[in-house]
């Protein structure tokens, strides 16, 4: 009889607004060497306080927020071994391209890991990280041996001449030094911090939109996320710093209402008797400074109005109505929601897009079995580098 090992993980999505949490059971197969399907136990949500465009600005909120949802759970989850994922959100989250190419010396001619870990760091050294961003992800996308391109893991393979090509993933070293002090004075064994984008990309993307091309964009309360795919690789991701709230912001000063009537007027919630032309205009000329912003972005990698499989809209910011008809518009390109993916890839367990990014993560957690390490170090997954995405993502 084969052995099964069942863990839960928790994927924690800390937003501008809302910090989300998912509570998932994975069971470890040893007789397949895999997880099983995950079975959603619970989801939660409550509102954020201290965080301002994705990044920290009151580290004693943030840590209360936490603490509140933490304790929301424990009595569900009793002593049962949990394993945590937190996603990185922050505003200033950027992409860039790394090349490089090595000789293979080994007298065998195999490629063996110390190879790629050399083609890795030297292609990071060319990429040239700034000062006040910490390098938190690594993506292979393609390899050459011998000016020959293959697909996969050149390890083991045999030949003089590998040649790389990487994305790399960046934050702000500020806001991960503050997640660091807020788990670490809340007493919190991390498993691994994961770039939200990805983790929800997993969710929300199927395979045909990644390989034909195709933009996800997470629209939110005062970030908005571009993280766009083509050939089943990521090719850009980058973290803005404008959302929905923005819109608030601009029908509080054109109507001179407060914030919270602003609110209510861009939800459709006011009974205030405005001029629907005008808030029209102001809510379409935020879209456009939005979609600008989005186009500059796609325009890098000579994507702008060039991708088939369109952009898929996510995030708080999205459920407004006439949003799917301005980015339309301004960005040139088919826009779709992304419920039904989600529906079917939780096996019918979920539908809210809401909390996407928190069910992703749970599947950043490490390989599960028997000696799978229930305590680690924070700092320690700040140094790691995740690779090969392909192998997480279906």
């Amino acid at each position: 009889m084969s052995k099964q090992k069942t863990h839960i993980i928790i994927g924690i999505d800390i937003g501008s607004r809302k910090t989300r949490l998912v509570i998932a059971e994975h069971t470890y197969l040893s007789h397949l060497g895999k997880k099983s399907f995950p079975k959603i136990l619970q989801t939660l949500e409550i509102e954020t306080a201290g965080v301002f465009r994705g990044d920290i600005v009151d580290e004693k909120e943030v840590m209360d927020t936490l603490w509140s949802i933490i304790q929301m759970i424990e009595k569900s989850l009793k002593n049962q071994i949990r394993h945590i994922i937190i996603s990185l959100n922050a505003s200033g989250i950027s992409s860039a391209w790394g090349h490089s190419s090595i000789l293979n010396t080994n007298l065998t001619g195999e490629i063996d890991p110390t190879l790629i870990t050399r083609i890795e760091e030297e292609a990071k050294k060319n990429v040239g990280i700034t000062k006040n961003k910490k390098h938190i992800h690594t993506i292979p996308i393609k390899y050459k041996i011998d000016q020959n391109e293959i697909q996969g893991s050149p390890i083991n393979m045999l030949g003089k001449k590998i040649e790389g090509k990487l994305l790399f993933i960046s934050s702000p070293i500020s806001y991960i030094d503050k997640l660091e002090n807020i788990f670490s004075q809340l007493n919190l064994d991390i498993d691994d911090m994961v770039v939200g984008p990805f983790a929800e990309c997993n969710m929300l993307l199927n395979k045909k939109e990644r390989i034909a091309g195709v933009a996800l964009i997470n629209f939110g309360h005062s970030t908005t996320s571009l993280l766009v795919y083509e050939n089943n690789n990521p090719i850009i991701l980058s973290v803005l710093p404008c959302g929905s709230n923005d819109i608030t912001n601009d029908i509080a000063l054109g109507f001179q209402v407060s914030l919270e009537e602003a609110e209510d007027i861009k939800c459709g919630k006011s009974a205030l008797n405005l001029s629907k032309r005008k808030l029209e205009e102001i809510v379409e000329a935020r879209i456009a400074d939005i979609c600008e912003k989005i186009n500059i972005e796609l325009q890098k990698i000579a994507r702008k109005e060039l991708l088939p499989g369109g952009v898929v809209l996510t995030g708080g910011g999205s459920a407004f109505l006439g949003i799917e008809a301005l980015f339309k518009h301004n960005l040139k390109l088919p826009i779709k929601f992304s419920n039904e993916e989600l529906f079917k890839k939780t096996n019918k367990q979920l539908h809210n897009t809401n909390y996407a990014k928190a069910l992703g993560l749970t599947y950043f957690a490490s390989i599960i079995n028997e000696e799978y390490k229930t305590t680690k170090i924070l700092k320690t997954f700040f140094s790691k580098i995740i690779v090969f995405f392909k192998k997480i993502i279906p």
